[in-house]
């Protein structure tokens, strides 16, 4: 006999595969009777998010503009961002008939609604609608647990509670008070309009799940699988950064990126021939922050999993840190590449020594580019991020990052250029709420805890010889990607 109705709305709409997070909440509500079901747009015809494709001469002008914007709007920048992701983000007629229609006709007991922070019109929406019929909604996602999210959202109407945290060991106790209409509050990690408190010591995420092994292997059977272009499954070997110091990452401050832990090898393997049985194919990707924290379990990945699943292909992202053994020698991206390894990812950020020490990457440029090129020399295709802005970068970083990409055209297929965007709780926070006097050439207006971002006005837009650089490292950037 059921326990209930759940229905799920996952507006994390990703084209390429399912959502980790609602696999992981999906199996145990399964597991202890609860209906699930799944509300995925994908799955209704709605356009998913495509990360990467073979860029255009359109797409280096939206980069330019956003990065690099002509005198006349740069003090706007920031605002015709956000408008235009207001646009792409935006409820339209046919989501808001999707939405009302899936809502109603699911007739559940409770609502679990997964949204990143650009979603808010689509939560308010869905909260409407929730509200109107008396069914409880729970808001959650990887950003709420970052400082002063989850208190901003827990006012919005409609919204029962809000959970910052990673939920799947208590998710199921949740739903059944909520399903009982029992309140929540006293719930660790869950906010609400009426118990929350705005004290620095106030109420506080739900600490990390640890240890990971004893967590169910996630439930994807309720994804548009016919929707992809490819079947990827998703895991996550561990959960936060071994190295966890880079000062402007707010990855390490979402639900699963604070403290590392990791899974045993074999833990991880036996979910990956699960997998693989489940849903008819052996394509991964790895969504751990850096896959090489642990040395163990990287090494054992590589040597076991053509032994659980013959003919697997997987990708992931690793740390190039200035350790001795950072397990990502010659002999060991070749041993990866035999064992599947397709693309490994990695955060170059700047090619100057000088902004990496700011950034506390620990890592050298001489590293990185040796990096990229023994794997691309294994055959495996190396992608890199890398950030335009950092304050105290100067033109002569910029034009050592533009030769950076130059001299190493030929090993680096993707890099994903983001400009610099001051977050609260991450390092970059901290230092700069210090010691403001250290960084004249950004000053942040105020802290959005409602986006988990910053107003901030920079000089760098002022020196025309950074502004000519960073143009050259726009194009170099745009050379790659259009390969």
């Amino acid at each position: 006999m059921s326990r209930g109705k759940v229905l799920i709305v996952d507006l994390n709409n990703y084209a390429r595969y399912p959502t980790l997070a609602i696999g992981y909440l999906v199996a145990p509500l399964r597991a202890a009777g609860f209906e699930v079901e799944l509300l995925s747009p994908l799955a209704h015809g709605v356009a998913g998010v495509m990360r990467e494709h073979r860029e255009r001469w359109v797409d280096q002008l939206k980069r330019r503009f956003y990065m690099v914007p002509p005198a006349p709007f740069r003090r706007h920048q920031d605002r015709l961002h956000d408008a235009y992701a207001a646009w792409q983000e935006r409820l339209t007629p046919s989501m808001r008939a999707l939405l009302e229609a899936s809502i109603v006709g699911s007739r559940a007991d409770v609502i679990l609604l997964s949204a990143y922070l650009t979603h808010r019109q689509r939560v308010e929406y869905i909260a409407q609608v929730a509200a109107r019929l008396g069914v409880p909604v729970l808001l959650g996602g990887p950003a709420f647990n970052m400082p002063g999210v989850a208190p901003e959202w827990s006012g919005i109407p409609g919204v029962t509670a809000v959970f910052a945290g990673e939920a799947e060991n208590a998710i199921v106790a949740l739903v059944d008070r909520l399903r009982q209409r029992v309140p929540v509050d006293a719930f660790d990690g869950v906010f609400t309009s009426s118990t929350v408190d705005h004290s620095p010591g106030g109420k506080q995420p739900l600490d990390p799940i640890t240890p990971l092994d004893g967590l169910m292997i996630p439930d994807f059977s309720d994804f548009p699988w016919d929707r992809y272009p490819h079947r990827i499954i998703p895991v996550m070997a561990s959960r936060g950064c071994g190295w966890g110091r880079c000062t402007f990452c707010s990855d390490v401050r979402t639900a699963s990126g604070r403290g590392f832990r990791s899974r045993s090898v074999e833990r991880v393997l036996e979910e990956l021939a699960t997998q693989a049985g489940r849903y008819g194919t052996k394509d991964f990707i790895f969504l751990d922050i850096k896959l090489n924290s642990d040395l163990a379990l990287w090494r054992g990945l590589i040597d076991g999993i053509q032994q659980r699943v013959a003919g697997a292909r997987w990708i992931g992202t690793v740390h190039v840190d200035g350790n001795r053994d950072n397990g990502l020698d010659r002999g060991t991206l070749e041993r990866a590449r035999v064992s599947g390894m397709t693309r490994i990812s990695f955060g170059l950020e700047s090619g100057s020594q000088e902004v990496l020490r700011r950034m506390a990457k620990n890592c050298t440029v001489e590293r990185n580019e040796s990096f990229a090129r023994d794997a691309t020399a294994t055959g495996m295709s190396v992608r890199a991020t890398m950030v335009l802005g950092y304050p105290g970068e100067t033109s002569t970083d910029l034009d050592l990052s533009t030769r950076f990409l130059e001299r190493n055209h030929d090993y680096l297929d993707r890099i994903n250029l983001c400009r610099f965007k001051p977050v609260p709780g991450t390092r970059f926070e901290r230092m700069y709420r210090r010691h403001p006097e250290r960084y004249p050439d950004i000053r942040v207006l105020h802290w959005d805890h409602s986006t988990a971002r910053a107003a901030y006005v920079t000089e760098f837009h002022h020196d025309r010889r950074y502004r000519v650089a960073a143009r050259r490292l726009l194009q170099a950037v745009h050379a790659i990607n259009r390969k």
